[in-house]
């Protein structure tokens, strides 16, 4: 068995080691670590106070430490400080790495770094560049006396980071995916009765219905031959599942309603078995149907119990909250949660129609629409522009009293959903893209005990989601603050400062999107792109996490578990 190298960054400031090593870790899915932040850690401060309190002398010595501990352990990408090699103890240590050299311009450097003054060598010069040229005549020799493989570094990150792996001859074990989600080409149709239709293709196929005064279509959909009809609602909407009930029996069906409790606490295998002796004290069989009428938590369940009920009975899905019709309804995916986590336990199993009566939206809580529009927003993000810029004309409480707009962007989200589920059912590829934000919110709903509803920790895992793109700068920092404000205009939290990251990071690597032991992300570009990334960098994933519960001032407010989020004057 051939024992892979450790590949070791060194260069200039500004060579872009740190970001570039990320990149190339990521894609040959190895861990990464960098010097100076391991540095920081054992030291508990910033590179800063180390030589403002002790000095240089001081600060060197404990590099030399550092870089031996990280040479000897399992990190199988490390970046080192511009001046590591100042000292020959970690010239001879790296002798036998795969040391690449970032090979970049004293101007570019410059241009980079700024009037960054978290680096004290460049600190108090009025021109970076001039004093970067300076550390060039200094250290050149040795970068170049130490390295295995010299990359030019001038270009994009990307660019870089591709030219380092072949420059080192390595196949990529974990390419980042790219994908452009803003030509998808599955539209509405309009029926006379000015109904909307979007057509998803995956599986048998089916139609997802947009307008309002919708509960006839079921039965046009059982066309009309007697069936057992198993109505699965949560408890709070049982006297909507009645009426409903009572005009498909009027209908000539048979219909069995089987509340359940509210929420995620639906998701439970104790509901789902409660739910298979009802059907079996019934004698349902493969000839009859499920009927969800609630949010997603509902459909969800009430999705499983379809899937798994005689391995499978027809089901139909009326969603009644917002969240639910432009995602949990749409799509095929079913499932429960698990002590571990949520929805580890599940299926494809995609309906034979999804009904979204607008009618059901009027009574909605407000707190429970912007939680929907969580998801709407999110299909802005990474397909439909449109959605942004309808969002942007009316508040949450006023789309309701814009019906046409509401119509327009549900129908919009729904679009992007059925276009992406109908190229890629099982999320083998382009669907991971409908996790944008996920990763994060996931974690945050089981901290929270699932009292954080779903869209409101989806906002913040945007915005989470928007700094890791910062932080591998996919984004400018201008473009994320973009996000962060459209999300915020919603009355969605942005931030969870209650919560540790030692206490998400584990339950996000328990996450059933992690392989290998490699979280994966969706992320945005400016490019206009989405991105799959692997990250084992749990440092970058912190540093991203710490910035967006730090400035509050950037608005949105704070996730509360009791009651939505706490607005920030």
């Amino acid at each position: 068995m051939t024992v892979e190298k450790q590949i070791v960054f060194i260069g200039l400031p500004g060579s872009g080691k740190t970001s570039v090593g990320r990149l190339v870790a990521a894609r040959l899915g190895r861990t990464f670590c960098d010097a100076d932040q391991e540095i920081s850690r054992q030291a508990a401060m910033t590179i800063p106070e180390i030589f403002s309190t002790r000095g240089e002398d001081y600060f060197r010595d404990l590099e030399v430490d550092v870089i031996a501990q990280l040479l000897h352990g399992n990190a199988g990408v490390i970046a080192l400080g511009g001046g590591a090699l100042t000292r020959p103890e970690t010239v001879a240590a790296i002798a036998d790495k795969e040391v690449v050299f970032l090979n970049v311009s004293p101007a570019t450097a410059g241009a980079r770094i700024g009037e960054d003054s978290a680096r004290p060598l460049l600190k108090g010069s009025e021109n970076p560049s001039q004093k970067i040229a300076q550390l060039e005549k200094q250290r050149r020799a040795n970068y170049l006396a130490a390295a295995t493989l010299s990359v030019p570094a001038d270009g994009s990150l990307s660019e870089v980071a591709t030219a380092v792996i072949r420059g080192l001859k390595l196949a990529e074990t974990r390419p980042l995916s790219h994908y452009d989600l803003s030509s998808l080409g599955v539209l509405s149709k309009q029926t006379p009765e000015k109904i909307r239709q979007i057509p998803v293709t995956s599986g048998n196929g089916y139609q997802v219905s947009v307008g309002s005064s919708l509960s006839s279509r079921i039965g046009q959909i059982l066309q009309e031959r007697p069936r057992n009809l198993f109505l699965i609602c949560p408890a709070p909407l049982e006297q909507a599942a009645r009426h409903l009930a009572q005009s498909l029996t009027q209908a000539g069906q048979v219909v069995k309603i089987f509340p359940h409790p509210d929420g995620e606490a639906a998701k439970n295998i104790r509901v789902v078995e409660d739910a298979w002796r009802i059907l079996g004290e019934n004698h349902f069989s493969r000839e009859d149907a499920v009927v969800t009428l609630g949010g997603g938590a509902t459909t969800d369940m009430g999705g499983f119990v379809a899937a798994t009920w005689l391995r499978g009975i027809e089901l139909i899905n009326v969603p009644t909250s917002l969240l639910a019709m432009v995602d949990a309804a749409v799509g095929g995916k079913t499932g429960i949660n698990t002590s571990l986590g949520k929805n580890l336990v599940g299926s494809f199993y995609p309906p034979s129609a999804v009904i979204c009566d607008l009618d059901y939206l009027r009574t909605l809580p407000l707190r429970q629409l912007r939680t929907g529009l969580a998801e709407v927003i999110k299909c802005g993000f990474i397909a439909d522009h449109k959605i942004l810029e309808l969002l942007s004309k009316c508040s949450a409480e006023e789309l309701l009293a814009s019906p046409a707009i509401l119509e327009e962007v549900i129908s919009r989200a729904i679009q992007v959903k059925a276009a992406v589920v109908s190229q890629d059912l099982r999320e083998s590829g382009l669907r991971e893209c409908l996790n944008y934000g996920h990763t994060l919110a996931h974690a945050i709903e089981k901290a929270s005990s699932y009292q954080v509803l779903h869209g409101e920790a989806v906002a913040i895992g945007m915005v989470f989601a928007a700094q890791v793109a910062v932080e591998m700068q996919l984004l400018t920092p201008s473009q994320m603050e973009s996000q962060r404000r459209q999300i915020a205009a919603l009355g969605l939290p942005t931030s969870c400062p209650q919560y540790s990251f030692d206490q998400l990071v584990k339950i996000m690597a328990s996450d059933k999107k992690v392989r290998g032991g490699i979280i994966r992300m969706v992320l945005t570009a400016g490019s206009g792109q989405v991105h799959v990334v692997p990250i084992s960098d749990y440092q970058l994933l912190q540093s991203a996490f710490n910035a967006i519960n730090q400035d509050e001032d950037a608005g949105g407010g704070t996730v509360n578990p009791s009651g939505g989020k706490d607005e920030v004057g």
